[in-house]
């Protein structure tokens, strides 16, 4: 059978000879192959569907959102963009009884998308060997996409695919425009690479893309991302959902598309039958006292436990946080502003959305009197290690020991440059969770101190002070904090004084 009879032949049964890859509600993407298997002499094609009910408004406005792509398509193959290839176009295309019009693009195989593939290397606690290649990659090809006079009103590294033999190529043709780069556009793309670029790369992104000018302190694209992100945490959604348990309800985190390695949490993919079984047990076992206190007062009780989640039963310990009303002003003022269980549930998701490390939320559950919550409880994961306070400093390796200090000053800047600060940021409330390949890595944890307005320097000032009870804490200590809060600033050494750690060899 020809090329030409098979994909005839396909086309007629997309849903029995394709498979779905992602479903949007008003597009589909669709992949399948001719000749065979792709890779086994066949060749793959991806099928993007727009269906027409529910879209007259936005068709009429906007025009026909298959050919638009594929002229997009156009655009970036004359403009000689790495991208995939536009195939064909198919108005009134009916998939499943739906009628609608696609666009076929030849697919790029195989082919790893960029933020999968250094995600990988994260987690196993490595730099991607091909890391500095990558990022002169993309560089030069958003360079060349500007020279060409288009732009990209989506530029993330899941828009970017990387090839076995190094190459990079642009997706997602139907967020091209015309006019060239928008500076808006290259800040999008900081944001994306935020968690796993290093300041060198942003420095030579920065003088390739804005020669002469001032790097900017803050990325103003990351607000939106953010705000979106955060107004998720209610439940419903792709990475969380709502929860009933009795006179309880909350909701709970169900996972994470690129997980963290300082969390193994984040792997976890949950169920709400996972919190059907494990919160009557736990809320059982704090009614009955029988779990592990780690401190009680007046503001609140906090255990520790352990409970089953995900796939295969892991078994995941946890802080489980009962907050109480110390004052009785309490009761009034948070009305409005929530309950303090529901501020430490987002202000915990607002530092995971800036890619800053703290105990990974699970579940936050409230009772309800009249609307009025009247218990709550949040349960997180347990970071392993001691806290800050508690670390033995003299057995820790130099090395890693002015990484370490190192690492907490860089935490409290980013905190500060995305908006917020750290009031609480003392030594008690860092944990050095132990890695094997990158050291003790520091940890947030009680992060209800967070506030969502900037104090600039009064988190590194917190901290300093509550280091000075440390007896082990020495002035080279002080020297690395700082050092890694502002790691720019100019001091007054001696040559053979000053570090000998490359400050851009930290990714984070």
């Amino acid at each position: 059978m020809s090329v030409a009879n098979d994909l005839e032949a396909i086309l007629k049964d997309l849903p029995g000879r394709g498979e779905l890859v992602k479903d949007r509600g008003y597009r589909q993407v669709w992949r399948f192959a001719t000749g065979g298997a792709a890779g086994k002499g066949g060749k793959g094609y991806y099928l993007k569907f727009f269906p027409r009910p529910g879209s007259r408004v936005k068709r009429a406005v906007r025009g026909n959102p298959a050919m638009r792509e594929f002229l997009r398509m156009q655009w970036l193959q004359k403009a000689k963009i790495p991208s995939p290839r536009a195939v064909a176009v198919l108005n009134g295309y009916v998939v499943k009884g739906v009628k609608g019009d696609a666009v076929i693009s030849e697919a790029i195989e195989p082919a790893t998308p960029l933020d999968a593939y250094l995600n990988g290397f994260e987690l196993r606690g490595e730099r991607a060997p091909d890391h500095l290649q990558l990022s002169a990659k993309v560089r030069e090809l958003v360079f060349s996409l500007g020279k060409a006079g288009l732009g990209h009103s989506d530029l993330h590294l899941g828009n970017f695919l990387r090839a076995p033999d190094g190459n990079v190529y642009l997706l997602d043709a139907y967020a091209v425009t015309p006019g060239g780069l928008k500076m808006a556009q290259i800040l999008q793309l900081g944001h994306s690479a935020a968690r796993y670029a290093t300041r060198g790369d942003v420095r030579r992104a920065w003088a390739m893309f804005a020669p002469g000018a001032a790097l900017p302190r803050v990325n103003t694209a990351s607000w939106r991302p953010w705000r979106k992100f955060v107004e998720r945490i209610g439940g419903d959604g792709r990475y969380f959902e709502k929860i009933e348990s009795g006179e309880w309800r909350g909701v709970y985190f169900a996972g994470w598309k690129y997980p963290y390695r300082w969390s193994p949490a984040s792997q976890l993919k949950i169920t709400a039958e996972d919190w059907a079984r494990e919160w009557p047990r736990i809320s059982a076992e704090m009614e009955a006292e029988k779990l592990l206190s780690l401190k009680r007062g007046n503001s609140g009780d906090v255990w520790a436990g352990e409970v089953t989640l995900g796939g295969g039963g892991r078994a995941v310990p946890v802080v489980i946080k009962r907050p109480r009303r110390k004052r009785w002003w309490r009761y009034v003022n948070e009305i409005g502003r929530g309950a303090r269980a529901w501020r430490a549930w987002k202000k915990g998701w607002s530092l995971i959305a800036r890619n800053l490390p703290t105990a990974w939320p699970l579940i936050v559950m409230e009772r309800r009197t009249l609307g009025y919550v009247t218990d709550q409880v949040i349960v997180c994961e347990r970071v392993p290690g001691p806290t800050l306070a508690t670390q033995d400093l003299d057995a820790v390796e130099p090395g890693e020991r002015d990484q370490m200090f190192r690492r907490c000053g860089r935490i409290l800047r980013r905190i500060e440059t995305t908006g917020m600060c750290h009031f609480d940021a003392k030594a008690s409330n860092w944990i050095m969770r132990p890695d094997d390949r990158r050291g003790p890595t520091p940890v947030m944890v009680d992060v209800d101190g967070i506030r969502f307005y900037r104090w600039d320097t009064f988190g590194i000032r917190r901290l300093l002070r509550s280091m000075l009870e440390h007896p082990q804490y020495t002035p080279a200590d002080s020297l690395a904090l700082c050092q890694g809060y502002a790691p720019f600033t100019r001091m007054e050494a001696e040559p053979e004084d000053e570090p000998d750690v490359d400050p851009e060899s930290d990714p984070r």
